[in-house]
């Protein structure tokens, strides 16, 4: 009853980081790229606090759900398929802090009538690494349905 109850909560977080990532990438990183620098600043502050810390609390929470399977699920294939998830939640906590959240830091210091030269090549960056997490976010996805298509 446990480990079904965990598998759902693992399906739904790690569904919605990897949908809440992807409607980013197909919506919100075409739209930045297209902003002027001063607006690419002010939309990008009014953005942040709203992702952050609802996703990263969603990240751990999925996070804690998928080691509890990854140990207990029943079958081997079951586990293997929950640990392939762990790993990629693990990735798009690693992305996160590593780039987007570092650089969300540096653009958080930006003036927006003042921008600091390369200013666009540190967007570019930004949406590469969203990119990145993304993909792993997905992958995710798709070997906590996995586990438990197989649990």
């Amino acid at each position: 009853m446990l480990i079904d109850a965990l598998a759902g909560l693992l399906l739904l977080l790690s569904g919605a980081l990897a949908g809440v990532l992807l409607a980013v990438e197909v919506a919100v990183v075409p739209m930045l790229g297209s902003l002027s620098g001063d607006r690419y600043v002010q939309v990008h502050r009014l953005l942040d606090p709203r992702f952050d810390p609802l996703m990263p609390t969603v990240n751990k929470v999925a996070l804690a759900s998928g080691l509890v399977l990854t140990v207990f699920a029943p079958g081997a294939g079951a586990r293997v398929a929950f640990a392939a998830s762990e790993a990629g939640l693990i990735g798009v906590a690693l992305v996160s802090e590593l780039s987007n959240v570092r650089l969300n830091r540096t653009i958080d210091t930006w003036e927006a009538d003042r921008l600091p030269q390369g200013w666009s090549g540190t967007r570019d960056r930004w949406a590469r690494a969203n990119r990145h997490r993304t993909l792993i976010a997905m992958a995710a996805f798709a070997a906590a349905v996995t586990g438990v298509s197989l649990g």
